[in-house]
């Protein structure tokens, strides 16, 4: 038997669950642009300001001395060794450890390649040492002569760089002693340290896309149990009714619209079960005057005679007569049946 077709809850789950997915795959894919440009930004405001800390904090005396003696085959281990530096590099160790930078340095633009370094917080085998020289992508060089000749705060996008891998980069103002912009003051971030982030906000979205899938599914069970439930037992009612079963639809917690046609149908029903009452009575009505008329013929009445009970009676009392009269010693008795109406 073919099914009379698609139940109400499939049809909804068929309906609403593309369409769940496909909200949560759209709502977490914008939260997660939404994270990763705020996370951006973050580190942007962050390496901006710390830029522009570091160019503040160093003694424009101290660093003019420093950019003086920062140049290609200077003895800079003992340059690095003097209280000059030292005094003027501690702070932005400390800045660079504390906030999580990459790398936190002064350099000026010339010397054999693009910029050479001054003042240099990173520690370890990445240490750039005084004087030492550095290539730059074009756009990087072409903000931080913007930054010397304006004096704004240069941001650059995550770039490439051939020594230090990919990075976001911040340069702010370094003035000397006579006021002028002598250096920038970098701030660098990895991006290592980018991803961390970014994978926080991606498990983030994850979770927001995961936590909406279950809000759409409680939200349809919720429809399945007020609306399609109810639908699904009213139709059961109807098919019900309409096999001969005079029992009223059952009463169950539902929509106003659904109420109303259970009540409607309550109403088919009683209709239904009054028209059956009175198929029957008029079915014995006629099947009663069908045997009477069979009889009436059968006695041989014309139309208008005496009642079927009258000619019946009639009928037994010639037939009791006729009896009576075949024996004598009983035809006393005929004159009390002549005497009856």
């Amino acid at each position: 038997m073919r099914p009379d077709g698609t139940p109400i809850q499939a049809l909804l789950w068929r309906t609403f669950a593309p369409a769940i997915v496909i909200v949560a795959v759209a709502l977490g894919a914008l939260v997660y642009a939404r994270l990763y440009d705020t996370i951006l930004d973050g580190f942007s405001r962050r390496l901006e300001t710390v830029s522009a800390l570091t160019g503040a904090l160093i003694d424009p005396a101290d660093h003019d001395a420093l950019m003086a003696l920062a140049r290609p085959g200077a003895d800079a281990a003992a340059i690095e060794a003097g209280e000059v530096y030292r005094r003027n590099v501690e702070p932005l160790r400390r800045i660079r450890r504390e906030l999580g930078l990459t790398y936190l340095y002064t350099q000026a633009i010339g010397g054999p390649e693009d910029v050479l370094y001054v003042l240099d917080a990173t520690e370890g085998e990445e240490h750039s040492a005084i004087g030492s020289p550095d290539d730059l992508p074009d756009d990087t060089l072409a903000g931080l002569k913007a930054t010397q000749a304006t004096g704004a705060i240069y941001a650059s996008p995550i770039q490439y760089q051939a020594q230090w891998g990919l990075l976001k980069t911040a340069a702010a103002p370094v003035r000397g002693a006579d006021g002028r912009i002598a250096a920038t003051a970098g701030a660098d971030v990895n991006i290592s340290v980018i991803r961390v982030a970014t994978q926080n906000a991606v498990l983030a979205s994850a979770m927001i896309g995961v936590a909406s899938l279950l809000a759409s599914a409680l939200v349809i069970l919720v429809i399945l149990r007020r609306v399609a439930q109810p639908i699904e037992g009213l139709k059961a009612d109807a098919l019900r009714i309409a096999t001969g079963d005079r029992a009223p639809p059952v009463e169950r917690r539902a929509p106003r619209e659904v109420g109303r046609l259970r009540v409607a149908l309550a109403g088919l029903a009683d209709e239904l079960v009054a028209a059956m009452r009175g198929a029957r009575a008029r079915t014995l009505a006629e099947d009663r005057a069908h045997g009477v008329e069979v009889i009436r013929q059968a006695l041989g009445a014309a139309d208008g005679d005496d009642s079927v009970e009258a000619l019946l009676w009639a009928r037994a009392r010639r037939v009791l007569e006729r009896r009576i009269a075949e024996r004598p010693e009983l035809a006393a008795d005929a004159e009390l049946l002549r005497g009856r109406p």
